[in-house]
């Protein structure tokens, strides 16, 4: 038996699927490269932009053509366009799909496909629950763990809480176990992941464990993606004393609007954020920061827009993560608020933003002109070496010994010359 897995969106889903390889290879299946030779297909979703879930749609019709040659090809659904309570309504309402489920029920899935599936002999297993899953890892110098699950913050725009469910954070002993094993088999990179990863119940105590872990060969610690409420003064001086903890941070604000912030139920103001991102400069001077954008919500003015430009020109992101509103089923903001922004204007605001954005984003990149750079070699073709910075940059490197197997080294770098979302240097 042999399965394939197509995965949508954000690293919390890759995590996911990287959890669910284990799990089904537990059951006695192996991982097919391509998915014409797949008996079990799945489709890991994203449903935070219509877009996404248009094109996981879009792939399951071709599902119909696959079933003409394997006749027990089983389909299955997961991710954030799986509701708690509605699998079995996706099942019968979604063509040519076989079993849908949530992420934290994948351990359950061996009782689904032997009642769909009896033919096919399943391996028993004793994993029992989600996170105690061990990660098949495609990359052991850089990994994710997730440390929670679900939302509770109930953004007006945003359909995670419903899919993914209430928070829950995971027992800090476990995450600490795993993240032991994962740089003791070579990590030399950890990402913490969660839908609002700073408001897990003690998460400054659980960077200071991982921390130590730097003289086991953990070089880099990062996480994604934070909210701007819990960013609290104790979690930014301990940012800026930890060895691990790369200058990085990525924080979404959406908008640079208060009354646009009140109707997206973002519990701050524009005045709050900007003093967040001064504390964390002041705090670590060299901190890249990033963000996310919505333009075009529901309401949104001319003046709100320019309000969010504003911003963005105060603060000078290293980089922005902008997206157009798109309407998400079952959320606050679908039921309640009006969708009333042109397509058009969405567009525009979009694409002038977008300038703003690699304006900003080549003037920092310009900083790092002469300097030395840390980068983690994470691919190498036979022209060049790609990584990332610990400030989270792009490098590429052109001069290097091609005999030599780069990914996963640490090497440094003097960067030469940028562009937008680039650096480029040699290796010294």
């Amino acid at each position: 038996m042999k399965y394939y897995i197509e995965t949508y969106g954000c690293q919390m889903n890759y995590s996911d699927t990287e959890r669910l390889k284990t799990l089904l290879e537990s059951y006695g299946f192996k991982e097919s490269k391509k998915r014409e030779a797949a008996d079990f297909i799945i489709f890991n979703s994203c449903s935070v932009r219509q877009k996404a879930a248009d094109r996981v749609y879009g792939e399951m019709v071709n599902m119909a053509e696959l079933r003409k040659k394997k006749k027990d090809l089983l389909v299955g659904l997961t991710g954030c366009m799986v509701h708690k309570g509605k699998e079995q309504k996706m099942e019968k309402a979604t063509y040519e799909l076989d079993i849908a489920f949530r992420p934290e029920d994948m351990c359950h899935l061996a009782g689904r496909i032997r009642e769909l599936r009896p033919k096919w002999r399943l391996c028993e297993t004793d994993l029992d629950g989600y996170f105690e899953i061990a990660p098949k890892t495609s990359n052991k110098y850089q990994v994710s763990v997730p440390i929670m699950t679900g939302c509770d913050k109930f953004c007006t725009y945003c359909i995670v809480p419903y899919a993914r469910g209430r928070e829950k954070s995971r027992p800090l002993n476990g995450i600490v176990a795993e993240c032991k094993k994962l740089v003791k088999a070579g990590a030399k990179e950890i990402t913490l992941l969660g839908q609002t990863v700073n408001s897990y119940s003690t998460f400054v105590k659980l960077l200071c464990e991982i921390d130590k872990l730097h003289s086991k060969g953990l070089n880099r610690l990062r996480f994604m993606s934070a909210h701007p409420k819990d960013f609290s003064d104790d979690l930014i001086k301990t940012l800026s004393r930890l060895k691990t903890i790369c200058p990085y941070i990525h924080l979404p604000v959406q908008s640079g609007s208060n009354s646009c912030l009140r109707r997206m139920n973002r519990p701050y103001t524009r005045e709050k954020y900007i003093e967040i991102i001064k504390k964390i400069r002041k705090a670590i001077p060299n901190c890249a920061i990033s963000t996310d954008i919505i333009v075009g919500f529901c309401g949104e003015t001319e003046k709100e827009f320019k309000d969010s430009c504003a911003l963005y020109e105060e603060l000078h992101f290293d980089m922005a993560y902008l997206s157009q509103y798109s309407t998400r089923k079952g959320t606050f903001a679908a039921k309640k608020l009006k969708d009333d922004v042109p397509k058009k204007i969405k567009a525009e605001r979009w694409h002038y933003l977008n300038q703003v954005l690699k304006k900003h984003s080549l003037a920092c990149n310009k900083k790092y002109i002469g300097q030395t750079v840390e980068v983690l070699i994470e691919k190498q073709t036979a022209k060049e070496l790609i990584g990332r910075s610990r400030e989270y940059k792009e490098v590429h490197i052109r001069e290097f010994d091609k005999k030599k197997k780069w990914i996963g080294e640490i090497i440094k770098v003097k960067v030469e010359n940028v562009r937008e979302w680039e650096l480029y240097g040699d290796k010294l």
